[in-house]
């Protein structure tokens, strides 16, 4: 399944330097065909920017006083989220079985309307999430 992407090069260290966050491939369960959705976690740096883009400080003058708050937009951030973990999709259609192309607003659509869908990218995300948690022992044991 791709998952021991992670631990890949525990003997010499290598990264590809274009893709530094490439994503891993998930077919689907055989009763939904034979495609598969690629996902990647969401590393510092990309969480960060979307908490930025998703979090505005607001400031309030009462009775002489200053007081400043944050305002989380919680739906956008989950929006920017969804499109950037999942990267792309294969074997994916409607019940007209044409294809559904991978883009924002379909990932939106699927994650927040389809249980099928979301709980799949869910499984799939606890899993890259388990290998990543893994080999970050592994590094501790042999440190």
């Amino acid at each position: 399944m791709g998952l021991n992407l992670l631990k890949r090069g525990l003997t010499k260290m290598k990264f590809d330097l274009t893709e530094l966050n490439p994503g891993v491939f998930f077919p689907f369960d055989e009763e939904d065909g034979n495609g598969g959705v690629t996902i990647r976690l969401a590393n510092g740096k990309i969480l960060d920017d979307i908490n930025k883009r998703c979090s505005k400080k607001k400031v309030d003058f009462r009775r002489g006083q200053r007081h400043e708050y944050v305002i989380d937009n919680d739906s956008l951030r989950s929006e920017l989220l969804w499109d950037y973990v999942i990267m792309d999709w294969k074997d994916l259609s409607d019940l007209s079985d044409n294809p559904i192309p991978c883009d924002k607003d379909n990932k939106i659509k699927l994650m927040q309307g389809s249980v099928k869908f979301s709980s799949f990218i869910g499984k799939c995300i606890e899993k890259l999430t388990e290998e990543a948690e893994l080999y970050e022992e592994d590094l501790e044991k042999n440190l």
